[in-house]
């Protein structure tokens, strides 16, 4: 009844019908050349109805009215051909048994048959181009087409189905305002041919004369089967030639949107080369589903990406500890509208301190956590070197405080965050990280099982270079560098802390776990990626500027310290340690001793250096190795010399 509500249901119900007529009534005049015999006007009256009634009924059946026909596509077309056909058919049959075909032409039925699917069906297509071009519509009736003034002239990376269906949506959102020049593709197989008239012009290779020729703006990634060094070398073939990209993301950001909606930037999860992480969730959902989980530094980075997958495990509490109220207010809030439906899981935020053991005796005496995933520290490597007394009394001090209300408590598992600084260590941060690590080496076996995750830095985190490098790209520049050769190892934030979660749930106690964090990428190539993403040329468009390494930073980075072997674990992305340094506990707890009798009374920052060299040998071992133009405050300043410069951290 809604149906028969809708004034569009009738304008096409008799359009239908006027349309039916005179179909059958142009199938007698092609047939008897426009020549009607008395006989064949009877039969023609005698029939005009029930020809009329036995087609539209066969419509309403296939659902041709119940469609928006701005929206047509295939499938319905494929409907009015079921619903002529089987018009035709009981016709046919109509016939068969009222008339035995006497005084009735069986060309009648073939040519009224062939112009029912045609203006019918044109009918429908005429709505949906009506709708898709508006005042365009006619412009497609002509044999030129009448461009935009303004447009972006781009190319199309892909000559699959993800590709034809982004040209045509492209095509169709004119406030898009691109004008697709042609389709590339990695090899030469179908170069020459078109896709909807635009021409396939030839292969990756030929992007830098293609762009340089057609005078191309952006270049659109959508070819499914591009892998990360792929993108990398389009990058770089294109890096002097001002382009931007943008690119297809994954499925799951596909999902329920169409392909032009989804275009985005390039960023450098794109080029990093980082394969998808496969979990097996359930063991980590066992771990946790039912429990109590505390997780510090929650409104940090890496604590607040903790949350956000811990909830969908459906924990019974989740503490969120944090010192910083912002940070902590905005993830409570957030995970409030995460939590999944059906779950009721408590979201307790706790404004505290890991340094305060009162305030840490009150949380766990109230809250009862069973699992702590520690990701609370200082972590800028600089900023420490001018705070080494907040250092070690936050990630020293305030990891054995927690480490041991953990054991208090009667916590079942404890997973402690650990960064590869901690590996020979040449800054405060590094070093007391690495006691960090030891002091749940000393602490295991008293009920708690301890497990350390070590890994390296992180995409988008806080106090990441990517940001930092991006203001200065925005500002045009100079964009402020340390040194031509440093190397980092870099995953994105979300994949770190899916791996931490799984490697928690594996851990017996007393494993240090090391990530896959693939090959370590130079500072170099990354910088010049970011440069190239904003559509800009290194060393041309932003000045490069070389300002030495900084306090506490190393060229390189490792995971691994000599005699930690490393053998596999079940999962291909996440070794472990067989052998876990030895120490001698007596002078380890002296050294923690010190520290606690030092920040209480005379805050001597150089007696807690010594005590942090004694506790942590490779200490500032790596600094005395660095050539003089790599250590602070030594300036290079580098030349304009186009592709050859780049950008260093």
């Amino acid at each position: 009844m809604r149906l028969f509500r809708k004034m569009n249901f009738w304008v096409v119900f008799f359009s239908d019908i006027t349309i039916l007529f005179f179909c059958y009534y142009g199938a007698h005049l092609l047939r008897f050349d426009a020549l009607f015999s008395p006989f064949s006007n009877t039969r023609f009256i005698s029939t005009l109805a029930p020809i009329i009634v036995i087609k539209m009924t066969c419509f309403f059946f296939f659902d041709l009215y119940n469609g928006m026909w701005r929206y047509a596509g295939i499938k319905d077309l494929i409907n009015v051909i079921k619903g002529s056909i089987s018009g035709s058919v009981l016709f046919v049959a109509y016939l068969a048994l009222f008339y035995h075909f006497s005084g009735i032409s069986r060309g009648i039925i073939v040519i009224d048959f062939i112009l029912t699917m045609a203006l019918i069906g044109g009918l429908r297509l005429s709505i949906r181009l009506f709708y898709q071009k508006e005042s365009e519509f006619f412009d497609e009736l002509v044999f030129w087409r009448r461009s935009p003034k303004f447009f972006k002239k781009v190319l199309i990376i892909g000559t699959g189905l993800l590709a034809e269906r982004l040209f045509r949506e492209v095509d169709d959102l004119k406030k898009l305002n691109y004008k697709v020049i042609g389709f590339i593709e990695i090899d030469r197989l179908n170069e020459g041919m078109k896709i909807h008239g635009v021409p396939i012009l030839g292969s990756v290779k030929d992007l830098p004369r293609l762009v340089s020729f057609y005078r191309i703006e952006e270049i659109l990634i959508v070819d499914s089967e591009l892998k990360a060094r792929d993108i990398s070398l389009i990058v770089e073939l294109c890096g002097n030639c001002g382009v931007r990209f943008k690119v297809i993301p994954a499925l799951t950001e596909r999902i329920s949107r169409g392909i032009a909606g989804n275009l985005r930037d390039i960023n450098l999860e794109d080029l990093m080369g980082r394969d998808p992480v496969h979990l097996n969730m359930e063991i980590v959902k066992a771990e946790i589903e039912g429990r109590s989980v505390l997780v510090t530094g929650a409104g940090g980075s890496i604590g607040s990406e903790l949350t956000r997958q811990i909830i969908a495990c459906n924990p019974a509490k989740l503490i969120l500890l944090d010192n910083a109220e912002t940070p902590l207010y905005r993830i409570e809030m957030e995970l409030q509208s995460l939590r999944p439906a059906g779950y009721r899981t408590e979201i307790i935020p706790c404004i505290g301190d890991i340094r305060t053991r009162r305030g840490l005796d009150r949380i766990f005496k109230t809250h009862r956590p069973q699992i702590v995933y520690h990701a609370a520290a200082y972590k800028h490597v600089p900023m420490m070197e001018y705070s080494p007394i907040e250092a070690i009394n936050n990630n020293i001090i305030g990891t054995y405080k927690l480490a041991t209300m953990a054991c208090k408590y009667d916590v079942k598992k404890f997973v402690m965050i650990s960064t590869d600084k901690a590996v020979r260590p040449s800054s405060i941060m590094g070093a007391t990280k690495r006691v960090a690590e030891l002091v749940v080496q000393a602490l295991s076996g008293n009920g708690t099982r301890f497990i350390v995750v070590r890994f390296g830095n992180v995409l988008g985190s806080n106090g990441s270079v990517v940001p930092l490098f991006q203001r200065q790209i925005l500002s045009g520049g100079p964009v402020t560098v340390t040194h031509p050769e440093v190397t980092r190892y870099f995953m994105t934030i979300s994949e770190a802390v899916l791996l931490v979660l799984q490697a928690g749930a594996m851990g017996k106690g007393g494993e240090l776990f090391l990530l896959d964090m693939g090959k370590p990428v130079k500072i170099d190539d990354l910088a010049k990626n970011l440069i190239r993403l904003s559509g800009l040329v290194p060393g041309r468009d932003v000045k490069i500027e070389y300002i030495g390494l900084r306090p506490g930073e190393k060229l390189y980075e490792e995971l691994l310290i000599e005699g930690e072997g490393i053998v596999g674990t079940s999962h291909e992305k996440i070794k472990v340690c067989n052998t876990f340094s030895r120490i001698d506990e007596g002078v380890f707890f002296e050294g923690i001793e010190h520290f606690h009798l030092l920040l209480k009374n005379s805050g001597d920052s150089s007696a807690m250096l010594k005590i942090l060299e004694r506790l942590v040998p490779d200490y500032r071992k790596e600094a005395e190795n660095i050539p003089m133009s790599a250590r602070p405050g030594y300036v290079v300043k580098q030349e304009d010399t186009g592709e050859s410069s780049g950008t260093r951290y």
